[in-house]
């Protein structure tokens, strides 16, 4: 295994690549290039990831979402003042005591986007508008507008995503994807809006 030193935009433009939480940047190399994986080795991986990741209450809920009427998907309410927790950004909010007790993954998850939005709304922006799966957005504005299409598939695909609006911002998000989708999800905003290294690596301990 060879080791080579690349700048830090190349670094990010991996990281917004990410498929499957775990991927190597040779792995997602060789994806992006369409190289053979015949020959590629397996990534270093500590005792602790070989166990199986902990069934939380929060993916249990992703893994069966309950049917929801549209009245509460759409409702929401950001006319509200922007607690100290989320004002002050990612750094700030995986210190905060309120972040680090929150025991329901996607309620830290959408504190995250939050401190994200308020800290680089013009990045966040850009970053919401191409992070998104092989067949689906995960981050959108125009829910509303979903809701009323007359395309029954589409607005039934919608549903089950189960989309939250990210508290006290204009955007919503999808929740039924499980832990490691939603850090896939935070590392791409991350790496896209242009946040250093070590708090993109801290996503896989608070989230």
């Amino acid at each position: 295994m060879k080791k080579i030193e690349i700048e830090e935009d190349l670094y990010k433009y991996i990281l917004a690549n990410i498929e499957e939480f775990g991927e190597t940047p040779s792995q997602i190399l060789r994806r992006l290039l369409g190289l053979s994986t015949q020959e590629q080795t397996q990534p270093d991986i500590s005792p602790e990831s070989h166990q199986p990741e902990e069934i939380k209450k929060d993916d249990l809920i992703d893994v069966t979402p309950p049917e929801l009427p549209t009245e509460e998907i759409i409702q929401h309410d950001n006319n509200l003042s922007l607690p100290d927790s989320l004002a002050n950004g990612v750094s700030a909010l995986f210190s905060d005591p309120t972040f680090k007790s929150e025991p329901i993954i996607t309620n830290k998850f959408k504190m995250m986007l939050t401190a994200m939005y308020y800290e680089n709304k013009a990045g966040f922006i850009v970053a919401a508008n191409t992070t998104r799966g092989r067949t689906r957005d995960y981050l959108g504005q125009n829910l509303e507008t979903l809701l009323a299409s007359d395309n029954k598939e589409e607005v039934a695909q919608l549903k089950a995503s189960k989309p939250h609006n990210i508290p006290y911002t204009p955007y919503w998000v999808i929740t039924n994807a499980n832990t490691g989708r939603k850090r896939i999800i935070l590392t791409q905003m991350m790496a896209s809006m242009g946040y250093p290294h070590h708090l993109i690596e801290r996503i896989k301990d608070e989230i």
